[in-house]
């Protein structure tokens, strides 16, 4: 389907999109407005053949708000907003789990993207599930029984962490514990939306029995895995792609041993997760 002067082509009926018609490095007033609805609509949308430099990348996503500066220090002679995922070649990815970014912060990523540098000659995928579908997808009575709950997320050790932190700065990241609600609320579009992570940072629901709580968070998580509520990326050259970072999840395929892959990533400065509003 069209929409002003860019197409859109749905991945899935639920999420993801492909947009076309543009160039990111040129963009007008309209088309700028139309990437940012359809993202707010579809959670997640992917752009093809763009020939983009890591400084155009990151006024690019001024779109969706200021890029923030990488914990890393500027590989490739990058900006210091523009990081780079990097798994070199004979080297395993480990983060290949079901998680979002940064759900241990007071504030996570709202948005992230990343872009095509080097990939191998298969496999890479990375799929996207959206948590406003996942909500959606709840019977009555879990809505219910969750929507007064707030949960606990603390950081651990990544494969990425170790890169980024020195052990003292991690051990005091640890030590520091994040209360967000179970149920969040997008006030772009007044939906609510599953606010789960990985057990690795979502640790437990405050005030609840431990045995509860596990039970609890454990269906929720195998709930967002459904396969209604993602969809696969398959990564080719010059491919960007944005996602609501705070209303997905995204699993990085990691098939491809003993090859190399590396994208570029700008993520967008923190913001709280809203509760849902009282009546």
């Amino acid at each position: 389907m069209a929409v002003s002067s860019i197409t859109v082509r749905p991945i899935t009926p639920l999420q993801g999109a492909e947009i076309g018609g543009v160039d990111l490095n040129d963009l007008t007033p309209a088309q700028e407005a139309d990437i940012c609805q359809v993202l707010t609509d579809r959670k997640a949308i992917v752009f093809r053949d763009q020939k983009i430099s890591p400084e155009r990348f990151a006024m690019f996503m001024h779109l969706f708000g200021k890029p923030v500066d990488e914990d890393l220090e500027p590989i490739d002679g990058n900006p210091r907003n523009v990081g780079v995922i990097h798994i070199r070649a004979n080297e395993k990815q480990t983060i290949n789990f079901w998680h979002m970014d940064h759900s241990f912060r007071a504030d996570p990523a709202p948005k992230l993207a990343l872009y095509t540098k080097t990939l191998p000659e298969c496999g890479g995928d990375t799929l996207f599930a959206s948590l406003e579908s996942a909500y959606d997808g709840l019977s009555d009575e879990m809505k219910e029984r969750i929507a007064p709950l707030w949960a606990i997320h603390q950081v651990r050790p990544t494969q990425n962490s170790r890169r980024r932190y020195t052990d003292a700065e991690f051990q005091a990241m640890m030590e520091r514990k994040t209360r967000h609600p179970l149920v969040g609320w997008n006030p772009e579009n007044g939906r609510k939306f599953l606010f789960v992570n990985t057990p690795v940072y979502l640790r437990y629901v405050d005030g609840m029995d431990p045995a509860e709580s596990e039970a609890l968070l454990d269906e929720l998580y195998r709930h967002v895995q459904r396969p209604e509520y993602s969809f696969r990326l398959v990564w080719r050259p010059d491919t960007l792609v944005v996602w609501e970072n705070a209303h997905c999840l995204h699993y990085p395929v990691a098939d491809y041993f003993p090859h190399e892959r590396k994208l570029l990533r700008v993520a967008i400065t923190g913001e709280p997760i809203a509760a849902v509003p009282a009546p």
